[in-house]
């Protein structure tokens, strides 16, 4: 599943408070149906629930920040964008994390401006969300760094 954060999420996650009730993103039925992919498009679909989650932690927390966790007792929320529900997510279900560089970071917070209070899914089809997927790319890093991603 991917879980958008904030930077003040990220370190009180990794310095050992578990996530509990957290709102993610996973490639559920209803996410994939709703995409049209397939669960042999993994790849795809793993890809899109990431953006999907980047976008929610911009819109959200103001940066694209996400990690990818596993938790076997997350709910499904039956969302189109496959929106799950944590159970406890400790730092160790963490296998890696998502953010922009510093280019991204300007270009994201130009989008994150342009978009307002829109809702996800008004903002998943805005042409400034289109724009930001076109220009940047997230970076993958390990969950050992995640100090790096938590400092401006």
């Amino acid at each position: 599943m991917f879980l958008p954060l904030s930077p003040l999420d990220l370190t009180a996650l990794a310095s050992g408070t578990p996530l509990e009730g957290v709102r993610g993103y996973a490639t559920t039925p209803s996410f994939l149906a709703s995409f049209g992919l397939t669960e042999a498009d993994d790849e795809d679909a793993e890809r899109t629930a990431l953006y999907v989650a980047a976008l929610e932690a911009l819109l959200r927390h103001g940066v694209r920040l996400v990690a990818v966790a596993e938790d076997q007792r997350a709910r499904d929320l039956r969302d189109d964008f496959g929106q799950v529900e944590t159970g406890t997510v400790g730092f160790d279900a963490v296998s890696a994390l998502f953010s922009d560089d510093e280019e991204g970071r300007s270009i994201a917070a130009g989008v994150r401006a342009e978009l307002g209070e829109a809702p996800l899914a008004q903002a998943w089809d805005d042409p400034a969300h289109e724009r930001l997927l076109a220009e940047t790319d997230l970076l993958w890093h390990g969950p050992a760094e995640w100090d790096r991603l938590t400092q401006d």
